[in-house]
């Protein structure tokens, strides 16, 4: 099973509800070259939590084959709740939280767990090895990889 690489940045860290940006680059090895490929976009009235599962799935989408997933965050809160196993709870529970709330970003979830179905999942806290890079992505500049 090929191991991807899964970078994420978002043009914010805090739960504000703001027009955001996100970015993710994929780095993979494929016939023993290295390669990166970068997704990314835009969404008004999104929030940081939003904008990093959006990124995630984009991300995702562009795998053709199942692979283990090394996805570097710095959203602890969507780290945590794939790890808890949250969301698939969630669609037990026909996406009401335990208290009884209904699952913020329900459409997203769904779309998270029909893309990772295939793919062996592993989140890490990152560090900075994409952040400048993925930066100047959203920012529209033109990035060699």
């Amino acid at each position: 099973m090929k191991t991807v690489k899964i970078y994420i940045e978002t043009s914010f860290k805090t739960p504000v509800s703001d027009h955001g940006k996100y970015a993710a680059a994929l780095v993979f090895t494929k016939g023993g070259q290295d390669f990166t490929r970068t997704v990314h976009g835009a969404e008004n009235e999104t929030t940081y939590n939003r904008c990093t599962l959006i990124a995630i799935i984009c991300a995702m989408q562009k795998l053709n084959q199942p692979c283990r997933l090394v996805i570097y965050t710095q959203n602890a809160y969507i780290k945590n709740m794939v790890e808890q196993g949250n969301p698939e709870k969630w669609r037990r529970a026909e996406w009401k939280r335990a208290a009884g709330g209904s699952v913020q970003n329900r459409e997203l979830w769904e779309l998270f767990l029909d893309e990772a179905q295939n793919h062996k999942i592993e989140f890490m806290l990152k560090g900075e090895e994409y952040a400048e890079i993925l930066k100047a992505v959203m920012d529209g500049e033109e990035v060699e990889l």
